[in-house]
């Protein structure tokens, strides 16, 4: 075992955690079939090249897991490195469940090691040396062989959370969708200004852009709530937050929106699923306001729309949406009861039917009954019919 110099004072876990975490690693899972012929798994973060002459690669497993104990019996190994879209492959590897592979994909490497489908790329190994370190191995793989499965970019891990590299390209791609929901947004000006003036309240128009839902267009009349602009602001599109935009372009598809829960309970995961159906069958969405919504929701969605925002706070924004999600598409609106709505919404179409805005009341007069809430929906309907006519206008002018 390898002598580690011992600190002239203790450090504390918690800010190594926290101090290391702030570097970002890759993700990959290393294989390998046991000596039952069973395949087996671990997600590692400490993946790492280290020599090309002789090719070798290392990580570091725990001394105390159980799973490395199992991989010990083979003779060799393989390194998975994961895709950015694969994090719910990873969360399953992690998981305690005791057939890893099941309900996965794969195929065996000319090792006849586990590979998984879709994954970046996967590199054979056998063990060059096993060394005790601290309270971890440091495991030297000698490569056997190795291949690049697709051209897409590597799940990342940072501040306990998971993330993609986003290259120029990428960012650019984002920025001209906005700029063209913008655009889009312009032809119902003079509606939601109508609007926003008719109730007294804030209207906008929202677009989904990269799985993230963004505020494109706004108006702001109400004189109770004279709030910073939303205007450029993003939440992420996920449980229970941008259910219309669920399957339409820029947004994800619904496996993917309810996987943006991460380790939810059934009964959050089931609750989402009967938002999502409820939001459909409507034809609208509902959010309620909560009692501390106002200043701290706000701030939340700032620090999220930061193009350099960290895993940390898009985390805090996940847990305040998932803490208040009773609050949005209740399945019960009685008529007797006075309710105070954060935020009324209709789909604004284009002539394929895919949903391309949305357009919002929000900042609204407190306590109102359902008769209320109505003749806002009726409204925000009409307006949307005009604005998805304008839409289809300017489409066939481009086309023409």
């Amino acid at each position: 075992m390898m002598q580690v110099p011992t600190p002239a004072s203790k450090i504390d876990g918690t800010r190594f955690r926290e101090v290391l975490g702030s570097y970002p690693t890759g993700v990959a899972i290393v294989s390998c079939m046991d000596e039952n012929g069973m395949p087996v798994g671990m997600v590692i973060g400490s993946f790492t090249s280290v020599s090309l002459e002789p090719p070798l690669i290392a990580y570091l497993p725990m001394k105390s897991s159980r799973t490395f104990a199992r991989m010990r019996g083979a003779s060799t190994f393989c390194v998975n490195i994961l895709a950015a879209d694969q994090e719910a492959v990873c969360q399953h590897i992690a998981s305690p469940v005791e057939d890893k592979f099941a309900g996965l994909a794969w195929h065996l490497s000319p090792e006849g090691n586990p590979v998984l489908d879709g994954v970046v790329g996967w590199i054979d190994c056998n063990y060059a040396s096993v060394t005790e370190v601290g309270d971890h191995y440091i495991v030297l793989g000698g490569v056997l062989g190795m291949q690049l499965e697709r051209d897409t970019a590597p799940l990342l891990f940072f501040q306990r959370g998971y993330g993609r590299f986003s290259p120029g390209p990428l960012i650019a791609a984002a920025e001209r969708d906005t700029i063209e929901a913008v655009r889009l947004a312009e032809l119902g000006r003079d509606s939601m200004t109508a609007l926003a003036s008719e109730f007294n309240a804030e209207c906008s128009i929202i677009a989904a852009v990269g799985g993230d839902v963004v505020y494109v267009a706004l108006e702001n009349r109400s004189p109770h709530w004279r709030l910073r602009s939303r205007l450029g602001f993003r939440v992420p599109c996920a449980p229970p937050l941008g259910p219309l935009f669920v399957g339409h372009p820029g947004a994800p598809a619904d496996t993917q929106w309810l996987q943006r829960l991460g380790r939810a309970d059934e009964e959050m995961t089931a609750r989402s699923v009967a938002q999502l159906e409820r939001v459909r069958s409507r034809g609208w969405s509902i959010a309620l306001q909560g009692p501390q919504d106002a200043e701290n929701l706000d701030e939340m969605v700032e620090l999220y729309t930061n193009a350099h925002r960290t895993p940390a706070q898009e985390r805090r924004l996940l847990a305040a949406a998932k803490e208040r999600s009773n609050l949005h598409e209740p399945a019960d609106l009685l008529e007797d009861v006075a309710y105070d709505v954060l935020h009324l919404s209709v789909p604004v179409r284009d002539a394929s039917g895919q949903v391309v805005l949305v357009l919002r009341l929000s900042a609204l007069p407190r306590a109102v009954h359902m008769t209320q809430i109505r003749l806002w929906l009726q409204r925000l309907q009409h307006a949307a019919t005009g604005l998805e006519q304008a839409v289809a206008a300017r489409r066939e002018t481009q086309l023409s």
